[in-house]
């Protein structure tokens, strides 16, 4: 039906009239949330948690070979549905560096395995459209194309100091280098915000209910800042 994350209510509806809308249970998600990372640090440890579904491993040297590499993906696949519900699919991708692990995992959805090895690149990549990479939005895509760059052969084309020119930064000379298989050590980033949202069903969007879930939000983020040791500040 073409309905993605971040797609309005009102448009899925239209999409897809017969779509049941349920309430998000925020605990549960937490609740899976920490029994899948328990499932994989039994296979490998967790390096990074990038969001609530999504998970990078670094594979030491005796388990980067190709067959040892999927042997473990597979047996992610397989305890997962095991302790957590064969309802609980995974998307799997190898790569020489993390970024292009997280492309080869959107390559193929649901439940795909997908492997790129150092000979793969960075001609496998040249079937994916620009907006299929971590990084390029609408804005950066628009960006990309009054540069004339339409694709992933045009991007691959361009020189490090081009592409760090049509980004304005670094990343762009990065990007360069990791679509080429570059283990590049990752960006230390500083959390700068805390923030809590809450999409509110009809009965509570009226101001005089409204006014108390903004409170507990806000309760909730000044309990986040306290136990972070950290303090706001007044602008």
């Amino acid at each position: 039906f073409g309905i993605k994350t971040g797609t309005p209510i009102w448009e899925a509806k239209k999409r897809c009239p017969e779509l049941v809308c349920v309430l998000a249970h925020h605990s549960h998600y937490v609740e899976f949330h920490h029994r899948i990372i328990e499932e994989i640090n039994h296979h490998l440890p967790v390096s990074a948690v990038c969001s609530i579904d999504e998970m990078a491993c670094r594979l030491m040297r005796n388990e980067s070979a190709p067959e040892t590499a999927i042997g473990i993906a597979h047996a992610i696949k397989e305890g997962l549905a095991r302790t957590i519900g064969p309802y609980v699919r995974c998307s799997i991708g190898l790569a020489p560096n993390r970024y292009l692990a997280k492309v080869a995992t959107d390559m193929h959805k649901p439940d795909g395995l997908t492997l790129l090895q150092d000979a793969d690149i960075p001609h496998r990549l040249l079937c994916l459209q620009l907006r299929d990479l971590p990084g390029i939005g609408h804005n950066m895509e628009k960006r990309l194309r009054m540069a004339g760059i339409g694709d992933m052969q045009g991007l691959l084309a361009q020189s490090p100091q081009q592409l760090r020119r049509i980004w304005g930064n670094t990343w762009g000379e990065r990007m360069w280098h990791l679509l080429r298989g570059a283990d590049l050590p990752e960006i230390e980033t500083r959390r700068s915000t805390i923030g809590h949202s809450h999409v509110m069903a009809p009965e509570l969007r009226p101001p005089s209910k409204a006014r108390h879930v903004a409170r507990r939000l806000t309760l909730k983020a000044a309990s986040r800042l306290r136990r972070l040791e950290y303090c706001a500040s007044i602008f």
